[in-house]
């Protein structure tokens, strides 16, 4: 079968489209068929060396969906031939064995190609919103970045469970798409101030919940746009920035400051079966959807690490065997 891999860490010309075993699954592990697998910053990262994985040579990939075509000698709740996407490493290949705990069969309506792209970002909005977020109906929730896969599903799960939403993103096509997914106000971050405009929003009092993927300084300005007793989740660092922030910005105005990596998160802590069960209905109910950017070959992954790194996305890249 043929793998995105890399042998060393390094820049676009690591990796490669290549021949490599199919794997055998464990007993406690599914094998499964490709039909899609999404792309995501992690996998930028970890061709960087930035990121946790196999021991290299490795293939890259968090996120697959396809058919089971093998079991391994443990597995009882999953059939040979079901239509499935999972989380685990390895998914940019044309098969790909991976923990049955994280493999989940999905509605017959849903697309199996956007399959491939859904587990890591619905998963993620998820957990942000509701295992670490504890949102509730009739909060404000600002979200970072929402053009982005995280953002497009955060802004609609968060709409669907009764949040007002203010969505930040840097083009007028990026405000246009979020304004379609249900976000109450748009700010354009390039253009204004957002910390002002929130705070003008909320009178003053800032928002319950913030989504912050950045850092720098836009996680210093977020912490400013919490109310008291709010909390904001930090889940990444795109802009590769330190932040500095004062403790009195969140001790004195009792604000609370979370981090989040669902990547790092220890084994059982995080209930994705649950999460995945009340996820589907929503789905399936036109309550979310996934946002893709683009579809392209496995074979031109390279092109997907760089639009991915270029910040132009509007939603998933999803690759293809």
């Amino acid at each position: 079968m043929k793998a995105v891999r890399i042998h060393e860490f390094g820049d676009l010309d690591v990796l490669r489209w290549e021949e490599t075993p199919r794997p055998k699954p464990s007993p406690h592990q599914v094998l499964i068929k490709v039909d899609s697998s999404g792309v995501n910053y992690a996998d930028i990262m970890r061709r960087q060396g930035g990121y946790p994985g196999p021991a290299l040579p490795s293939t890259l990939g968090l996120e697959s969906a396809g058919t089971i075509v093998e079991l391994g000698s443990d597995i009882i709740d999953l059939t040979e031939g079901q239509r499935v996407m999972a989380m685990g490493p390895q998914g940019h290949a044309e098969y790909v064995a991976v923990n049955a705990n994280l493999v989940f069969p999905y509605p017959d309506a849903t697309d199996p190609v956007q399959a491939g792209g859904m587990p890591l970002v619905f998963l993620t909005a998820y957990h942000l919103l509701k295992s670490r977020g504890q949102i509730q109906a009739g909060d404000t929730v600002l979200i970072q970045a929402g053009a982005s896969g995280v953002g497009t599903v955060a802004t609609q799960l968060a709409k669907a469970w009764g949040a007002r939403v203010i969505t930040t993103a840097s083009t007028q096509d990026k405000l246009e798409l979020s304004k379609s997914l249900g976000a109450d106000v748009t700010i354009n971050y390039t253009t204004e101030d957002f910390e002002a405009k929130v705070l003008e929003l909320t009178e003053g009092k800032g928002v319950e919940l913030v989504l912050e993927c950045v850092g720098g300084t836009v996680l210093e300005k977020s912490v400013k746009c919490v109310a008291s007793y709010g909390r904001l989740i930090s889940y990444g660092n795109a802009s590769g920035a330190p932040a500095n922030i004062p403790a009195s910005d969140f001790t004195s105005a009792n604000r609370t400051i979370i981090g989040f990596s669902m990547g790092r998160s220890p084994v059982g802590t995080l209930d994705h079966k649950s999460a995945m069960a009340e996820l589907f209905p929503l789905i399936s109910g036109g309550h979310a959807k996934l946002v893709v950017d683009q579809v392209l070959p496995m074979s031109e992954v390279a092109k997907a690490h760089q639009h991915l790194s270029n910040r132009g996305t509007r939603g998933k890249v999803i690759l293809v065997p």
